[in-house]
């Protein structure tokens, strides 16, 4: 924990994201839902996906951070933007769910196939309910 930590002060993102994991998880510190999202802030801020989605999840489930489902999706976004799977069926059940961003289940369900097309399991579960959800297109049937 001391090397993670002096690599962390230092403004390592790597190093920010894996001591909030460890305070997420009382690993080798003792655990701090409060320091796992200063340091996950401080590594998403340095645009570091895994820390994005962690922030976000902490915000969804207010752990650490008062809850917010705005905030969250804000997060949950960054790192969807750079291919993260669990983000982007995270956001994708938030605009499905309406919450934090407008319900769109078309949004809902591009973003769900892409972490689907990644193999992302919760995902591949979710694209045929959100399909079936969707209003269908004028002429079929």
């Amino acid at each position: 924990a001391v090397w993670v930590r002096k690599a962390a002060d230092q403004g390592h993102a790597d190093a920010q994201y894996n001591l909030g994991a460890m305070y997420s998880e009382g690993r080798g510190v003792p655990q701090s839902d409060k320091e796992a999202a200063v340091w996950y802030r401080k590594a998403a801020d340095q645009g570091h996906a895994d820390a994005q989605w962690g922030l976000g999840a902490m915000y969804a489930h207010g752990q650490g951070v008062p809850q917010s489902y705005k905030e969250a999706a804000v997060w949950f976004q960054k790192a969807a933007d750079q291919g993260h799977a669990k983000a982007q069926c995270g956001l994708g059940l938030m605009y499905s769910e309406g919450r934090g961003v407008p319900k769109n289940i078309a949004k809902a369900l591009s973003w769900v196939r892409k972490a689907a097309a990644q193999g992302f399991p919760a995902a591949l579960e979710r694209v045929a309910e959100l399909e079936a959800m969707q209003p269908s297109s004028a002429g079929m049937g």
